[in-house]
C-alpha cells in the first residue's frame, strides 16, 4: 500500500513537471514572438532605429530568464547578446539600411531567433559555450522569415517589452 502511494505520488509529480515545463516553453514563445514582432514596428519607426532594437532584445532575454525562473541581469543579457558573435550582430547591423522591405524581416528573424536561443540556452542549464546553439538559431530565423505576417500581426507588438530608450554597449 505504501509502495503503491509513493508510486502515485511520483507519477503526479511527473505530470506537474510536464505541465510546468509545457508552459514555460508556451510563455517563452508567445515572448519571442512579441519580441519580434516589437522589432518589426521598431525597425522602420522614426526616432528609434537599432538601439531600439537592442534595448528589446535585452528585455527578451530577461523576461525568458523569469519565464524559466532564472534571475538575468542587464549586463548578463549584453553578455549574452555579445556571445552570439558575428552572425547575430551581422544580422542586427542589416537594420541599418533604411529599406523596410529589408529591415522588417531581419529584425523579425533576429529577434525570434535569438529567443529561440536563449529558450535553448537556459533549458540547456546556460552553458558558456553558445556555439552549439548556432543551427537553432538558423532555423530559427529561416522560420520567422518565411512566417513574416504571423509576426506582422501580432496584436503585442505596439506594446514595447521594456525602456526602449536605453542605450547599451555590446
Amino acid at each position: 500500500m505504501e509502495q503503491e502511494k509513493r508510486q502515485n505520488e511520483a507519477e503526479e509529480a511527473k505530470t506537474v513537471e510536464v505541465i510546468d515545463d509545457r508552459m514555460r516553453e508556451e510563455e517563452a514563445e508567445s515572448l519571442c514572438r512579441w519580441a519580434a514582432a516589437r522589432a518589426g514596428v521598431i525597425v522602420v519607426a522614426p526616432l528609434l532605429g537599432t538601439m531600439s532594437l537592442i534595448a528589446n532584445e535585452i528585455y527578451l532575454i530577461i523576461k525568458l530568464g523569469k519565464a524559466y525562473g532564472e534571475e538575468i541581469s542587464e549586463q548578463a543579457a549584453v553578455s549574452v547578446l555579445g556571445s552570439l558573435g558575428a552572425y547575430f550582430v551581422g544580422s542586427t547591423l542589416t537594420t541599418l539600411i533604411p529599406f523596410a522591405p529589408l529591415q522588417i524581416p531581419v529584425a523579425v528573424g533576429t529577434t525570434y531567433a535569438l529567443g529561440r536561443v536563449v529558450t535553448e540556452w537556459l533549458k540547456a542549464g546556460k552553458p558558456k559555450d553558445m556555439s552549439a546553439f548556432k543551427t537553432v538559431y538558423e532555423d530559427a530565423l529561416a522560420s520567422a522569415k518565411k512566417n513574416i505576417n504571423l509576426f506582422k500581426n501580432n496584436p503585442k507588438k505596439d506594446e514595447p517589452l521594456g525602456d526602449e530608450k536605453k542605450h547599451y554597449d555590446i
